[in-house]
């Protein structure tokens, strides 16, 4: 009877043992899964943020580059006006539509409601760039015979319109790059914050 009663004693310690261990595992794996999630998370929120603070300073910079090169240059003022009223309406849009998303950390929030946060910051992203370039489409209508009339020659006229749609080719290439980086951003975030709860 002793001796079945010191192995029952021996398993248990055994087993408390095997126990400790086993949570002691646990607990190391799950930091690092949390670490791993948070430089994951770090990684995606950074392309976020280098999108919106690029978008700010280059959309306040070309604001003040066309009201300064159409007074430099003489430039028609409604047309430069025009010009700097579209890169403010974008600049009011990113501005918008990130502040609505906030600050996307580890932990601060519930899930559901960065999740929400994210989709909603996706969708009006898609809305914010895809209502400026139907603006630049108008403003390209308005601005590409102005050009043209400028020079008096009509072959200086047709060179500065192919140089002006070059740089709007050039404009869409990165935007769609720089777009394509955020959704997938976004979409990163979401799945991983998914995965955590």
């Amino acid at each position: 009877m002793q001796i079945d009663n010191l192995s029952m004693q021996e398993e248990l310690r055994q087993m408390k043992a095997d126990y400790d261990y086993l949570k002691a595992d646990m607990d190391r794996q799950r930091i690092i899964n949390r670490q791993l999630m948070e430089r994951v998370l770090r990684d995606h929120v950074g392309v976020l943020d280098a999108n919106r603070k690029t978008a700010l300073a280059s959309m306040g910079a070309a604001i003040l580059i066309t009201l300064a090169a159409a007074y430099v240059r003489g430039l028609d003022m409604c047309l430069a006006g025009m010009i700097a009223a579209f890169y403010a309406l974008m600049l009011i849009g990113y501005v918008f539509i990130y502040h609505k998303l906030g600050k996307i950390e580890s932990g601060t929030d519930n899930v559901l409601a960065t999740v929400t946060r994210l989709r909603n910051f996706k969708r009006n992203y898609m809305i914010v760039n895809t209502g400026s370039w139907v603006l630049v489409a108008g403003l390209m209508c308005f601005l590409l015979p102005e050009i043209y009339d400028t020079f008096r020659m009509p072959e200086h006229g047709i060179a500065a319109i192919a140089v002006m749609c070059a740089a709007l080719l050039a404009g869409i290439c990165s935007q769609y790059v720089m777009d394509r980086k955020v959704i997938k951003a976004c979409n990163d975030i979401i799945n991983h914050l998914k995965d955590r709860s």
